[in-house]
Order: structure tokens, then sequence, then C-alpha cells
């Protein structure tokens, strides 16, 4: 006989006795949920984690830049899970990398890091020039050592007309990989890219010769870049005069051209009467885009309708945004495996004072996930003057890990900063009926 009308409650996991707190550092990584990393070859170093990416095992590898008033190299650190270094990583769980052909101070340092499916590790930067800053690439092998058999030396340099610097990159199932960045060219900056055959060779089938370079008009400044599962190229970042930045987004064919059916130029802008910076970038299950950035000073998020419509059923009018209590400034974004987004950035609280990580979390619809941390946000005070979180990624179930760097302000040493959370996903009360 079926019984109708019995419900069984399923209790929110916050809810449940002995529950973890939902966007608590996690215990079991480093000294309580944070871990810092100095590249002791360089004395008062400035050492900053720009990308951090999860390796299948759990071990997890920060990249960017390590050096000091002389210049900087490219800096990569692999952790075992539970953040101490993997030592069986360039002997002591750090490797460096020179620039081969640098011949003008500057900075240099990896803005991306990608993993193939091999273990191997390709970092993606920019290398200081007398005639500019070119596209850097090294590829490690998964003991650290640079990998020979890619490029020269195991590393590659792209030089543009004109300065470029190199802001992202992805991995194309073939092996292929794509450098993207920004530099001048007459009169504005333009959005610049390159694709690379697996041994590091420029790819011809792609642009002119391996490379794009396309104006808009306005400055381009690209911040991230991911594909979609078509092979097309999605670019987030900013566009306009200096005085009146606006999102953007930017999508190419599989052959480097612009995308003819996005927004019929391939060029997505958006004004939202604010100063707007654009960066990360995700292509989500139903084809739709997210951007996320900064917008007056806030933390934002914008969202596309695959042709590059503004979705206007996501936040307010297609724009959600969070205040940190600021200014704020948003560095990596994610959506998580329940479909929220989650982004990753660095507040100021009060204005003008010490620099912290800050996450905020939204809904799928634009709307702020005030079930995490507090209202929404989460604040993390490593205890230095500053702490400037870049990028997050998922580490396991229920485990995010964000990346930047600290310093308790000059001339004390820069050194990478990790921190790792646990982030629960309450079970929603639902009912149903049983026999």
């Amino acid at each position: 006989m079926r019984k109708t009308g019995l419900l069984l409650l399923v209790a929110a996991l916050g809810l449940v006795p002995g529950a973890v707190a939902d966007g608590m550092l996690d215990p079991a990584w480093g000294n309580g949920g944070i871990v810092t990393t100095n590249f002791p070859e360089f004395q008062a170093s400035f050492d900053e984690a720009s990308v951090v990416v999860v390796l299948p095992d759990g071990r997890a590898v920060a990249a960017g830049h390590a050096g000091d008033t002389k210049g900087a190299v490219l800096a990569a650190a692999r952790y075992l899970p539970s953040g101490a270094l993997d030592t069986t990583f360039a002997g002591d769980g750090r490797a460096t990398v020179p620039c081969q052909q640098q011949t003008a101070f500057g900075g240099g340092g990896a803005a991306a890091a990608l993993l193939q499916p091999d273990g191997r590790l390709v970092l993606v930067g920019s290398c200081p020039m007398l005639s500019g800053q070119v596209f850097w690439l090294a590829r490690l092998n998964g003991d650290g050592s640079l990998d020979q058999s890619f490029g020269t030396g195991g590393q590659v340099l792209t030089p543009f007309a004109g300065a470029a610097f190199a802001s992202a990159a992805v991995l194309q199932p073939d092996g292929r990989i794509i450098a993207v960045g920004s530099g001048p060219a007459p009169s504005v900056y333009a959005l610049k890219a390159a694709r690379y055959n697996p041994d590091g060779s420029l790819d011809p089938t792609f642009g002119s010769g391996g490379q794009v370079t396309l104006a808009f008009g306005q400055n381009v400044y690209a911040g991230h870049a991911t594909l979609q599962p078509d092979g097309k190229l999605v670019i987030g970042g900013t566009y306009g005069p200096q005085s009146n930045y606006d999102f953007a987004v930017v999508r190419l064919l599989p052959n480097g051209a612009p995308d003819p059916s996005f927004s019929g130029d391939g060029l997505v802008t958006s004004d939202f009467g604010a100063m707007e910076y654009g960066g990360s970038v995700m292509v989500l299950v139903d084809g739709r885009l997210v951007l996320a950035g900064v917008a007056n000073v806030d933390f934002a998020l914008v969202r596309y309708l695959p042709d590059g419509t503004l979705d206007t059923s996501f936040g307010i009018g297609g724009l959600a945004t969070v205040d940190g209590g600021g200014p704020d400034s948003a560095g990596q974004a994610v959506q998580l495996p329940n479909g929220k987004l989650l982004v990753a950035g660095t507040t100021s609280v009060p204005p003008g004072s010490n620099r912290d990580f800050l996450l905020a979390r939204f809904h799928a619809d634009g709307a702020l996930d005030t079930s995490f941390g507090s209202a929404g946000l989460l604040r993390t005070d490593i205890g230095h003057l500053f702490e400037f979180c870049y990028a997050v990624a998922i580490a396991g179930p229920d485990l995010i890990l964000a990346a930047g760097f600290t310093s308790a302000g000059p001339p004390t040493a820069e050194d990478f900063v990790l921190a790792r959370y646990i982030m629960t996903t309450p079970v929603e009360l639902l009912s149903f009926a049983v026999e």
C-alpha cells in the first residue's frame, strides 16, 4: 500500500552537529590552512604566485615570478596534499627558470601554468628584451627540470611587432598551446596571441605564421582565456580608453580569426556606467559565458548568451556585484561543481589599510550566496600588511585553493602564499514521498 504525503526532511549540512563550517580554512593544509614559500636564491626577493593548478593526485603547483632588484625569473613551487613542499620537484620543491635571452631589466614571470596529461608543466609569461617584452614559454618535466625537447633548451621566446605581454594561456586537447596577451599597436593596445605545436614551434595554421594581432579601435587588454568545446577561444579582458574602461570578451575561431557569430566582429563590450576591468572568463555547460572582474572597485560578474548578447536574467540586467568593503580587486573565478560561482581577489578594509584575501560566492543566477562566509563574503587576514590573491582552483571534493603573495611591506620580501578552504555544499531541504 502506497502512503502519500509522508515527507522526509534532509537537513542542511550546516544544521548537522559537528559539520564543518562552510568556508573555513583547512587545518590539514600547512599551518592552519596557510602555506608561505620563499625562493632563497634571491635576497629580499619579490616572489608572487599568479596561478595555481591542482594535479590529479592532490598535489598542487603555484607559479609566478621570483626575483629581486636585478630582475625576475619564472618560478614554480609544488606542494604535497599536506601543503609541504614536494622535494621530488627540483630538489627542494621550488623551480626557477631565467629567461635565456633576457637583455633588459624588468619583470618577467609566469602569468599562466598549463598541466599536460603526461605531467609536464608549461609556464607562460613575458621576458623583457631591449626591443620590448616578448611571449615566454618554458616547459618543465615532472621532476622540475627543463624539458629539452621543447623549443630551445626548454624555452620559447616569441616577439611581436612592439611589445607583447602574455597574460593567459590554454592547452588544446591535441596538445597545442595558445598564449594570449596584449601589446602596443599603432595608436592603441591590441590583442596578441600565438599558437604553438607540442614541441614549441609556432603553428602556421593559426593567424599569420602562428601569430595574431587584433586592434579593435580602442585599447584591448587580455586578462584570461579559455576554450569552448567547439575549439573557439574565448578571451576575457578590458576595452576602452584609459579614462573609461569597460568589460570585454573576444571570441576567436580555431584559426585565430575573430568569430563573426559573436557580436559581428568577435568583440563584446559592456559599460555599466562605472570604471570596469574584466579578467577571468568561464564557459558554462549551456554555452553561456561569465566574465569576472571589477566594477566601481567592487567584485563583479557579467553573463552573456552564446552569441554575446547580455544575459539580463543574471543578477541585475546581466551584472552581479558585491562590495567587499574595498576597494576590491578581483583575480580568478571558477564555477563550482554545484553550479555556484566563486570569485577570488583582494580587499582593503578599511580603505587604504592592509590588503587581505577575499572570496565571494554567488548562486548560478548571480544572487550572492549568503550561506557562505559572512553573508556571502570570506576575508582572510594572514597577518601581514599585504596579502594579494590572484588565483583560485578546485583542489578536491569541498576544497578550494587560493594563491597570491604576502608581505609585511617594504623592504620586507614578498613570498608565495596559498590558503586552502573547506567549502561544504549544504544539502537543500528536500521533500519526497516514500512507500
